[in-house]
Parts: C-alpha cells; structure tokens; sequence
C-alpha cells in the first residue's frame, strides 16, 4: 500500500508545483495583456491558454491524488483535523479563482483594462491561498 501513497503523493507535488507556477504566472501574463500590441497581446493568449490547460491539469490531479492520499493513510476523512479542513477551504477558494479567471480571460485578452484588473485582483487571491493551502497542508500532516 505504500507504493500507492508514494505514487499519489509524487502526483500531488508534480501538479502542485504546477498550478502553483501557473497562480503566479498568469497574473503577470494577464496584467501586460492590457497594455500590449496585438501581435505580443496573441502571444500572451497562446502562453496563457498553455498554462490555463496544465492548470486545469493539474488541478484534476490534485482533487484525485488527494483524497486518494487520505483514503490510502487514513481509511477515509477519520484522520482529517482541523488544518486538512482550513485546507479544502482554500481549495475550494483557488478553484473558484481559477473559475472567475476562466470567465473573465476573454475579456481581458480583448484588452478590457477593467477584466485585467480584476484579473490581477484575483490573481493575488489565488496566490495568497496558495500559500496558505501549503501552511495548512504542513500544518495537518505533521
């Protein structure tokens, strides 16, 4: 059984760090779309869009790598304190950042400055439970 964990473990901390590269890069990729001529605005598109799918990706990954953690370690959410919880809240806060950007990501690649700002504001929300989705998964599982 412990092959399994580690396995989904690996999975959960290669997609990790890849939706936590993508929280911090596509607000910097979405706040230059505003200012930017057409032909660098399309390659900012083509670069977000890349990273909105490895995103996307990832973030499948981690909602299958982790309860599949727990239920290999655990038996199930029996073993699951107060910071795994403080944890899936800012999941669920991550996942409803990565929704409203998905929402708002035409607007902006049209140039709205408005869809950029919030863009950008988002993107700060994002990050900020980012960081706090690793202080409480440390905090839970140590």
């Amino acid at each position: 059984m412990d092959i399994w964990f580690n396995l989904s473990l690996l999975v959960h901390l290669l997609a990790l760090v890849v939706a936590g590269a993508t929280a911090v890069a596509m607000p910097i990729i979405g706040g230059r779309m505003a200012t930017a001529t057409p032909e660098v605005r399309a390659n900012l598109v083509a670069i977000g869009n890349r990273l909105g799918l490895n995103a996307r990706i990832a973030l499948g990954a981690l909602l299958v790598s982790g309860p599949l953690m727990l239920w290999l370690r655990h038996g199930g959410i029996d073993g699951a304190g107060p910071w795994f919880w403080v944890k899936m809240v800012l999941v669920a806060v991550m996942l409803a950042a990565v929704i409203v950007n998905g929402a708002n990501v035409k607007r902006t690649q049209a140039g709205d400055r408005r869809a950029a700002a919030l863009q950008r504001r988002v993107g700060t929300i994002n990050r900020l439970a980012f960081l706090g989705v690793i202080i409480a998964a440390v905090l839970a599982f140590n």
